[in-house]
């Protein structure tokens, strides 16, 4: 399965805290309610695998092998057949990305993949070791962790519709539409054109540095929106159930 198409970075983190219609696999060190709880059910859509884990896979910012966190549990049986992630404690601090604009806003966010069964007796070390086990995943849902309350204007508020607050989210994939995505890169299309032909006619202008100057100031670049996927709140929250598809994923999450 082809995970670079999913566009999410590199992936090294493997947090897998999934059980299939049966008890809790907690690490019984750990006390009280958790933060959260994701739900849903693992659904076959052709895929020859007849058992899966669920697990997390942070996406992070650059090539940082790290540990294997949390536990796992089998998903086995007819499918479909449900799951549940209860959450106890936050992400490693390593999977949390910093949004460059104010150097502080400590974000994770996490794909919700079907990974083959034994996957987490390991480690992940590499990206490579994530794509040969993945079997599928959740196409319409994220989960985010916000580490602290965020500053405006961040590349976060953009990204999750807003300033969510400190913790745990369940996240909507929201795509932008063919007509959308049409929209802007005729947009992009138009100011390279104009810039283009500015620069074409500099090649004949005796004062080429300063014509090529002019031509930025005259045709500077619009902001046409991106066409990447962005995410907003499930609207029930953590009572929203998610379905993790097995087989090749048919839009991925286009994101970073």
């Amino acid at each position: 399965m082809n995970l670079r198409r999913l566009s999410l970075g590199t992936f090294a983190t493997f947090a897998s805290l999934a059980v299939a219609g049966c008890e809790s696999q907690a690490d019984p060190t750990y006390q009280g309610e958790p933060l959260a709880t994701v739900q849903g059910s693992v659904v076959n859509d052709g895929s020859s695998a007849s058992a899966a884990e669920v697990a997390l896979i942070w996406a992070l910012p650059q090539q940082t092998p790290d540990g294997l966190f949390g536990t796992s549990a089998a998903v086995s049986g007819q499918f479909p057949t449900s799951f549940t992630l209860p959450l106890f404690t936050p992400p490693p601090d390593g999977t949390l990305i910093t949004a460059e604009e104010t150097g502080q806003d400590k974000v994770g966010l996490a794909l919700i993949l079907a990974v083959e069964p034994g996957t987490s007796d390991g480690v992940i070390t590499d990206f490579e070791q994530v794509e040969a086990n993945m079997l599928g995943m959740s196409e319409d849902h994220v989960l985010v962790y916000v580490d602290h309350e965020l500053e405006p204007n961040s590349m976060w508020e953009n990204l999750l519709g807003g300033r969510p607050s400190p913790g745990y989210h369940l996240m909507e994939v929201v795509r932008k539409t063919a007509e959308e995505k049409e929209a802007i890169q005729a947009c992009y299309q138009q100011f390279n054109d104009a810039i283009n032909a500015c620069y074409d006619a500099c090649a004949q202008d005796a004062t080429y540095d300063a014509c090529i100057n002019a031509c930025g100031e005259q045709h500077p670049p619009p902001d046409c929106g991106s066409g990447k996927d962005t995410f907003r709140e499930a609207p029930n929250g953590f009572g929203t159930t998610i379905t993790v598809h097995l087989g090749e994923p048919t839009q991925g999450i286009d994101w970073f």
